[in-house]
């Protein structure tokens, strides 16, 4: 299984037999066309023919082309998700307007991956994305959804003990040999 980021809070997920487009947005341009599009927040809209992708979007359990996603509200009309490609399953948290009770932690049994929107409007911050990927045992974070001119990155790369660290093209994930701990992971924009 493979992650890319595209930019903004757009990333692919890409299973050995399907894929998945997370928050598509339509300034964003991208080669890959997959069926499946999950979307945390109702008004990100995606150009072309909805008849021919099937849209998440909301609290629920779908199967799809073997993909197995859960949503769970996040409250404030948000759904965070987790997501099962090829064994690894990856957490999606939108941009939360306020930190998760726990009712709503103990939803989700554990995450492999934990894709955090750490934008401008995150109201829970770095420490509390660290505290929910231990409590999930996320073995990779990832940041999406920021602004590098306003500094969002630099903020959470400094909460993370992330400074130094090169950001890489895409993250391939193999459930059989997941990291000891937890890593955060800066991805490029790709396109």
């Amino acid at each position: 299984m493979e992650i890319k980021y595209l930019g903004k809070k757009t990333f692919l997920i890409k299973g050995k037999k399907e894929q998945a487009l997370v928050n598509p947005d339509e300034r964003i341009a991208t080669k890959d066309r997959p069926r499946i599009i999950i979307k945390n927040e109702t008004k990100i809209e995606m150009d072309g023919e909805e008849g021919e992708r099937v849209v998440v979007m909301g609290p629920g359990e779908y199967e799809i082309g073997g993909i197995e996603i859960n949503g769970f509200s996040a409250g404030t009309g948000q759904t965070f998700y987790a997501v099962t490609v090829d064994g690894v399953t990856v957490g999606i948290l939108g941009q939360l307007k306020e930190a998760l009770n726990d009712k709503r932690i103990d939803k989700v049994s554990g995450v492999d991956v934990l894709v955090a929107d750490i934008g401008e409007g995150n109201a829970i911050g770095t420490k509390a994305i660290l505290n929910l990927a231990k409590k999930w045992g996320a073995n990779y974070v990832i940041p999406v959804g920021y602004n590098s001119d306003n500094g969002d990155l630099k903020k959470f790369r400094v909460e993370s003990d992330t400074e130094g660290q090169e950001a890489l093209e895409s993250l391939k994930v193999d459930k059989d040999n997941l990291p000891e701990g937890t890593e955060v992971i800066i991805l490029k924009e790709s396109k």
